[in-house]
């Protein structure tokens, strides 16, 4: 047996003064999402679920410094999505 992490990581775009979740905005949101497995089998190590997460930022940072994610992103602020 084998431990996975899914992930998913929502971007999106909210007024000043919406607060840090931004709950009551209704902006684009682009998703991004993945999954990791934990090494370590059927008894992973917290240095195996460490190893998973840093992983997991890994992949996410590369998913955002995609030009074409990056230019998406930054065309909330204008009204594309």
């Amino acid at each position: 047996m084998t431990y996975r992490v899914t992930y998913q990581v929502q971007v999106g775009l909210f007024q000043d003064g919406g607060g840090q979740i931004g709950t009551n905005q209704n902006g684009p949101i682009l998703e991004l999402q993945g999954v990791q497995i934990v090494p370590g089998a059927n008894s992973p190590t917290g240095a195996n679920l460490t190893t998973a997460c840093t992983a997991m930022g890994t992949d996410i940072s590369t998913q955002m410094n995609v030009a074409a994610t990056l230019a998406q992103i930054q065309a909330f602020a204008t009204g594309g999505n």
